[in-house]
């Protein structure tokens, strides 16, 4: 159902991302508050009105502040709530008589808590329903959109000063802390860009069914994964991934007893049945992830090869500096339903001028001998135009090694190579630390993925061809 407001101005949903203006409630000149952190990420990286409404105040870091919702001014299309719980059905019913279309909800103490948090949260969906007014939360930490710089959330404004890494991989997590959590990991550790982090909480009124319709039709946005304690509503959000255009990434939690119970303390989620949830996104042709790092791995690789024709038949060739790596591979290639491909005798007579006499090559390509032969960069280009020019290969693995005795390989031939043949190219690095950070660093610049685990990169490779 479309919701119309007389100031909204916004299609809807897209008062939650693009506002023109936002008002705090709860807005604090307290620096240990969240109420302090929501105002400072606002006045950092958003372009519109920002209205601190707190009646402690007359401004807040210069801003003049509202003593009510009532008295501010348009255009306002969201307010964020950051109040102690018994006071929040007051203020989201007054949100809702100032005609404001949304709230996002950043604060605790719901039906997470027990019986006096579940009659709170039980107004606030009486509110939503009878005024219309769209709550996003509670019990959440909001929104970050690092492609506009937008944070409409508590996460710390030291986030800052890292830099917010724009990238194509949109994340909707049930779950306030661990969105901040993926924040910082990304940013720092793995250096990984995000376009939008949606925490939605309690899910009083706008659910992942809700964000993930929005995402699909964002163009930021080529790869959405979730992290899901429970399903708000099944039917419609197993038809939402069933005619996705883009692909989604699903991580169930709550999937055993304890882990139940666990996610009822946590959002107060009911998990409904894993073997016929996990069934269902199958059928949708969802990603399956079983943890964290997992689900944001097969985001990454998803949205890197973005055009990869579905259902190959997971034709891999595999280029090793060793035997054991190249056999290791072959056996993780068959456990996740990839093969080894057979590699053309075109592709064969092109390797001969690579390779010594005495070693004939085979896939896995074990390159050490033409290594000491022709040096790290002939042996590693000439092998993969062999291999990406075979239409019997649909993806090439490429294993390095950087320190010691081995000069680093020149990446960015290698990595047009396989652009050009449309084969996307999956690495798997070892080594010295330092070089290894080094050449990851050029691989990301280069889009292109590296894993420091063998298995994780074919899960990857299945997760795209598949």
């Amino acid at each position: 159902m479309i919701r119309h407001y007389p100031n909204q101005g916004v299609s809807l949903m897209d008062f939650f991302f693009n506002p023109r203006g936002i008002a705090l409630l709860g807005a604090t000149a307290d620096q240990k508050k969240g109420g302090f952190s929501i105002l400072k990420n606002l006045m950092t990286g958003f372009e519109g009105d920002i209205y601190p409404v707190n009646p402690r105040y007359s401004e807040i870091n210069g801003i003049p502040c509202f003593a009510s919702i009532a008295q501010v001014p348009d255009p306002l299309d969201m307010a964020i709530v950051f109040v102690p719980a018994p006071a929040a059905p007051e203020v989201v019913q007054a949100c809702a008589d100032r005609g404001v279309p949304g709230v996002i909800m950043q604060c605790a103490g719901f039906a997470e808590t027990g019986k006096k948090g579940k009659l709170l949260q039980d107004q606030l969906a009486e509110i939503s329903h009878k005024t219309g007014i769209r709550i996003w939360g509670p019990n959440c930490m909001g929104l970050v959109d690092a492609v506009h710089k937008k944070v409409f959330s508590f996460v710390s404004p030291s986030i800052w000063d890292e830099g917010l890494l724009p990238g194509s991989v949109s994340l909707i997590v049930q779950s306030g802390m661990l969105s901040a959590g993926f924040l910082m990991d990304m940013m720092t550790r793995d250096k990984m860009g995000v376009s939008k982090v949606c925490s939605i909480g309690n899910k009083v009124d706008v659910n992942e069914c809700d964000i993930l319709e929005y995402l699909l039709e964002d163009p930021q946005t080529a790869v959405i994964g979730l992290y899901l304690e429970s399903i708000a509503e099944g039917r419609r959000f197993f038809e939402i991934c069933k005619n996705a255009k883009k692909p989604v990434v699903v991580l169930q939690g709550g999937k055993s007893d304890n882990g139940a119970r666990a996610a009822m303390s946590h959002t107060a989620s009911m998990a409904g049945n894993s073997a016929i949830i996990k069934g269902a996104l199958t059928q949708a042709g969802v990603v399956q992830a079983d943890d964290f790092k997992q689900m944001m791995d097969f985001s990454l690789a998803l949205s890197l090869f973005p055009n990869t024709p579905k259902h190959r038949p997971g034709r891999i060739a595999i280029a090793t500096f060793s035997g054991g790596a190249g056999i290791v591979s072959s056996d993780f290639l068959e456990r996740h339903g990839l093969t080894l491909a057979d590699l053309s005798e075109d592709t064969h007579a092109l390797l001969k001028d690579v390779f010594p006499e005495w070693m004939p090559a085979s896939n896995p390509v074990d390159l050490w001998p033409a290594i000491e032969r022709i040096g790290v960069d002939k042996a590693y280009g000439q092998t993969l135009e062999a291999v990406c020019a075979d239409p019997g290969v649909d993806a090439v693995f490429l294993h390095a090694f950087v320190g010691g005795l081995v000069r680093r390989l020149k990446l960015q031939p290698v990595v047009e190579t396989a652009r050009k043949a449309g084969k996307p190219l999956f690495i798997w690095l070892i080594g010295k630390e330092k070089d290894a950070q080094d050449f990851q660093e050029e691989a990301r610049n280069l889009n292109v993925p590296v894993f420091r685990e063998l298995s994780r990169a074919v899960e990857c490779m299945a997760a795209v061809l598949s």
